[in-house]
């Protein structure tokens, strides 16, 4: 087992005095998850795509999967299963395993002399310069070193989705329509549920499985193990009704009982959306009509017009603990509208005009990482602060082949696209993650007046 061990060094750069707080910690499964669990068995090489090469983002682990440090403001859960950082505690500085060359004043640099394998573990040296990481600091967390580079993402880059693996498969344009609808999906027991509107103004709710945690004894790693266990069609006639742009609208999983459709006007003249409630039961639905005055949202999603399309899918807009995120036409603000009272309508200012974009090769202009919600520039955290990313870079974009909500299984997420046609299936490593958890026996304060040294030794204990 493995045994973690904090010693932070405050120094005053004027007087040279020195406070030492040391800590012990708790390690969590987040590691232990990525070298034990193989999603769909896409922890193989399968087809040699070019994306990350994963033996070079895991091994060697210590300098891999604990790589990089996080800094936060208050103290963090202690729960083995607790290996997501929660947005509402604030990041207050990180590092990660190589010297910061930018001005980020977040973010130290490792102390590459003294960072040393030990006979029984590893030992990792950070510096913190007076300009960085200050603020409050109640807790720290060994973590990916991606992650210790830029966190969710920051004005320097953006780097919260590891895409470790993908795969293609050619298959029908039904089966693409399955995956790439998908709403929900249930990974312990290999069951998923897709929504897809038709050109004849249905909706197919569609339960299939595919082997995720499991697989057959004939399966083939690179086959595709779609099989479908219901296909069910309810008439959305009134929904759309006069509608021009029938398609431009999203489904979503409201994680309540039901899922759920909006659709807008698509016309710049109109404030009108409507709402679809579909009771996951029995199928019955609630139609209604919203006029939501001067607002103006921009496309909330697509899909196709005509079944003889291949199956893209665009997601404009997310439903987040009862409340639908969109953005405004002129992309400087952000609408939470709650998705069953009109009136429960509050909006976040950017402060900047967002390239809403989804980049290349995707489809996602928005979507959830953790508990944060995503954009091409920015991020939105649990409690609604928006924080300005980097927005361009040279992958072009954060989510690539994606576009549907992905699957979590553990420290895991899989997701699908279409391009030209070819159905893909991508492996991404949720980073950052929470590779131990270090709660301060009481919060330091580290100001412009000190610099910082953490000492972080990870030992491996019978």
């Amino acid at each position: 087992m493995l045994k973690g061990k904090s010693v932070i060094e405050l120094t005053d750069v004027k007087t040279k005095k020195k406070e030492v707080y040391e800590d012990e910690n708790l390690i969590t499964n987040a590691v232990s998850d990525i070298l034990r669990l193989n999603p769909s068995g896409l922890m193989y090489p399968l087809h040699g795509s070019g994306e990350a090469e994963f033996k070079d983002e895991i091994f060697p682990v210590a300098n891999r999967l604990y790589g990089g440090i996080l800094l936060f403001e208050n103290p963090l859960e202690e729960d083995p299963n607790n290996i997501i950082p929660p947005s509402d505690n604030s990041i207050i500085g990180y590092a990660s395993d190589n010297v910061n060359s930018t001005d980020n004043p977040l973010r130290g640099s490792a102390n590459l002399t003294e960072t040393v394998p030990l006979e029984d573990g590893y030992k990792f040296v950070w510096d913190f310069s007076t300009s960085q990481a200050n603020g409050r600091i109640a807790s720290l967390a060994l973590t990916h070193y991606r992650a210790g580079r830029f966190y969710y993402g920051n004005s320097f880059s953006r780097n919260a989705c590891l895409l470790l693996n993908r795969t293609y498969l050619d298959v029908n344009k039904e089966t693409q329509r399955a995956y790439i609808g998908l709403v929900e999906g249930n990974p312990t027991d290999n069951t998923f549920i897709s929504l897809w509107p038709r050109e004849n103004k249905t909706l197919e709710i569609i339960k299939f499985k595919e082997a995720y945690s499991s697989i057959g004894l004939t399966d083939s790693v690179l086959g595709s193990r779609f099989q479908e266990i219901e296909k069910t069609a309810i008439d959305l006639t009134e929904y759309y009704g006069d509608f021009y742009y029938w398609n431009d609208g999203s489904f979503y999983d409201g994680k309540d009982g039901y899922w759920y459709g909006f659709l807008t006007k698509s016309n710049y003249d109109s404030g009108l959306i409507r709402r679809i409630k579909i009771k996951k039961d029995d199928y019955s639905t609630q139609v209604d009509q919203w006029d939501l005055g001067d607002i103006r949202l921009d496309d909330l999603g697509s899909y196709p017009s005509k079944d003889s399309n291949y199956a893209y899918r665009s997601i404009g807009s997310v439903i987040k603990e009862g409340y639908l995120y969109a953005i405004n036409r002129d992309r400087k603000r952000i609408y939470k509208i709650n998705i069953n009272n009109p009136v429960d309508i509050s909006y976040m200012d950017m402060g900047f005009k967002s390239d809403f974009s989804q980049g290349g090769n995707t489809y996602s202009y928005l979507y959830q990482w953790g508990d944060h919600i995503l954009g091409y520039d920015f991020s939105i955290t649990k409690d609604d602060k928006i924080i300005k990313n980097y927005g361009k870079d040279y992958s072009g974009t954060p989510y690539p082949y994606v576009s549907t909500p992905t699957i979590e299984m553990g420290p895991f997420r899989i997701g699908y696209g279409v391009k030209s046609g070819t159905l893909y299936k991508n492996l991404y490593l949720h980073t950052p993650y929470l590779g131990t958890i270090n709660n301060l026996s009481s919060p330091i304060l580290k100001t412009a007046d000190k610099t910082m040294k953490i000492t972080y030794t990870l030992t491996e204990e019978e």
